[in-house]
């Protein structure tokens, strides 16, 4: 049975309440409250992909344009293609890719102030930021910005590799956003959205992939915490029965007795030194003082009985 449908009894409050109003779907109420329930399979694996995908880029960038670049990882973010790219704004140049075999899809958004800075440097020139940025890249501009997304492709592959190869291809590298949407994706596509900032000294620069979910479904697996949670208990009361039922060897030891180096040097054979108090003992295990002890003797045996607790 798949629990992710089973209604909480919160849920099932909320809907209860429901019916006492008016025009209200409660079927669709049923499956919003599902939907939210419902966890992504893919999301413990997203740290490790982010973190390896943005060393790798932060290396390939560093080495194309001969500078030390900075990059950070911000939140990654589900949402849909339409309202990803309404928040993205507007002065970007978009690189669609597709993944083969799967033929999923996914979109590189590279701002227009990156690639003039990029190209700065690539031609010679050095950072400005005060130029005003060139709205219109030209060929030149365009197969620069390809570059880089290839560059962030193979440090998005790098990052895949503990799940799986990606084959990857660049299909159109563009400013016009309707058309990168209309070869692969469509605006009600439920995407990742993965975010970085690119530091060139102090110019930070928005870099974003709008990646299909359905590939990181298809592409990772689902973690069984359950399972896993479970067996990890089982070996814990394993453990713990052996250990509770093992044998130990515990040492009835006198207390320690204070002697000068030279004294202790000086000692021979037939030497008597002196503690004390004889009954005094300690009970150790593996040299560890765990108890104070009076030694005596019990039944024609000697016997050392606990006092106290150290």
């Amino acid at each position: 049975m798949d629990e992710s449908r089973i209604l909480t009894s919160e849920e099932v409050d909320a809907i209860l309440k429901a019916t006492k109003e008016q025009n209200q779907d409660l079927s669709s109420l049923v499956t919003d409250q599902a939907s939210v329930k419902q966890d992504k399979t893919y999301t413990y694996a997203l740290v490790n992909i982010n973190e390896v995908t943005r060393a790798e880029c932060e290396k390939n960038l560093s080495s194309f344009l001969r500078k030390k670049i900075l990059i950070k990882t911000k939140l990654n973010t589900n949402t849909y293609v339409a309202k990803a790219l309404e928040d993205i704004g507007d002065k970007k140049i978009f690189s669609m890719f597709r993944v083969l075999p799967n033929n999923y899809f996914g979109i590189f958004v590279l701002d227009l102030s990156l690639l003039h800075q990029s190209i700065n440097l690539l031609f010679g020139g050095k950072l400005n930021v005060n130029e005003p940025v060139i709205e219109n890249p030209g060929k030149i501009g365009t197969i620069v910005a390809e570059k880089i997304c290839q560059l962030f492709l193979s440090g998005f592959a790098q990052g895949f590799q503990e799940y799986g190869e990606l084959n990857c291809e660049i299909i159109k590298t563009t400013r016009l956003v309707n058309l990168v949407t209309s070869m692969g994706m469509s605006n009600e596509d439920p995407i990742v959205l993965f975010d970085w900032s690119i530091f060139l000294d102090e110019i930070e620069t928005p870099f974003q992939l709008l990646l299909s979910e359905e590939l990181l479904n298809q592409i990772i697996p689902p973690r069984k915490e359950d399972n896993r949670h479970r067996e990890k208990d089982f070996w814990k009361t394993a453990i713990k029965t052996q250990v509770v039922d093992s044998l130990v060897t515990v040492n009835v030891t006198l207390p320690d007795v204070s002697i000068r180096v030279n004294d202790f040097m000086a000692l021979k054979e037939g030497d008597v030194i002196p503690i004390s108090d004889p009954t005094l003992v300690y009970i150790c295990l593996n040299s560890i003082k765990l108890f104070r002890a009076s030694a005596g003797q019990a039944n024609s045996k000697r016997v050392a009985k606990i006092t106290s607790q150290i």
